[in-house]
């Protein structure tokens, strides 16, 4: 049976003739016999995760590349954070690759989500090069309302909620130079912070957003309240206590969504550096903070 190997690059070079990486198919063909091999890079796939049917594919050729018998990550240079993204799908299908270094933790949108679906429910995502993104949304049945936001966004910033397939060629278009993903947008009444020091859940924020705004960030408008956290079921508590484990971080801002259709929890986001000593319920947050401080003290855990 035919062996089907694919190589993955940071960029295809414009003259593929020299491409050294294609001698490889002539040399596993001298050794195995009957071996394909196909070569692609980063910015030619498209990446779906979240929503219980990720993929990465080729949008020309068609194929996903968790359907090869070996999938070899070369030259990732400035694409580190897509390549981690293949490497946690490749290692959830079960494909054999190369290396297993990308089995880290990636700072983007993107990367995280793939990461993140192995253990916790995120969203659908759909992210892809500019020149693919506008049909990837479309082949992915995502429909408007649908979030469209850059990939390494922060605070809300070029975050907006889709009404149309022209409103989003427009955004598109306007921030040409931005890579951005699409993510299906959850009907809430808020979404909420977990912050998560020392491995626990310290405190729970209620964040809502300002009036005619959907974006439930205190940086964009909205509001905050502190929720007893004996409102919320355990399992949820214990899914942002693992998502800042998953991360591997000891100071964490989990933030999850209830979908009030479903009444299904989502993580949106684990924030790398939550606000403590500024933004909303300052008090309660250095209170929280405190209190993971002087447990590391009393006890002489180290961090």
């Amino acid at each position: 049976m035919k062996k089907k190997v694919l190589i993955i690059v940071s960029k295809k070079p414009k003259n593929e003739n020299s491409f050294n990486w294609y001698g490889l198919s002539r040399w596993l063909q001298r050794l195995l016999g009957d071996v394909e091999v196909q070569i692609t890079a980063f910015d030619q796939l498209v990446y779906v995760s979240g929503g219980g049917c990720s993929a990465i594919y080729h949008p020309i050729d068609g194929y996903d590349i968790a359907n090869f018998d070996l999938v070899l990550i070369r030259t990732v240079g400035d694409e580190l954070e897509r390549g981690i993204a293949v490497a946690h799908y490749l290692d959830q299908k079960g494909t054999p690759f190369t290396d297993s270094y990308l089995l880290t933790q990636g700072k983007g949108k993107l990367a995280c989500s793939f990461a993140r679906q192995k253990y916790l429910p995120v969203p659908k995502t759909v992210y892809a090069s500019q020149l693919f993104i506008a049909t990837a949304i479309k082949n992915s049945k995502l429909r408007p309302p649908f979030v469209l936001k850059a990939d390494n966004g922060k605070k809300g910033q070029d975050n907006f909620l889709i009404q149309s397939f022209e409103e989003m060629e427009d955004v598109l278009q306007r921030l040409q130079n931005t890579t951005m993903i699409a993510q299906e947008y959850i009907p809430n009444r808020g979404d909420y912070r977990f912050l998560v020091l020392g491995g626990k859940v310290r405190l729970i924020l209620l964040r809502k957003g300002k009036e005619g705004s959907y974006l439930n960030n205190t940086s964009q408008g909205g509001s905050a309240e502190v929720i007893n956290a004996k409102n919320f079921p355990r399992d949820i508590i214990d899914k942002a206590e693992q998502a800042a484990k998953i991360e591997q971080l000891e100071v964490a801002g989990v933030d999850i969504i209830q979908d009030i259709t479903t009444g299904e929890y989502y993580i949106l986001e684990v924030n790398r550096a939550p606000q403590i000593a500024t933004g909303a319920c300052n008090d309660e947050k250095m209170i929280a903070y405190s209190e993971m401080v002087a447990e590391y003290l009393s006890s002489d855990k180290s961090l």
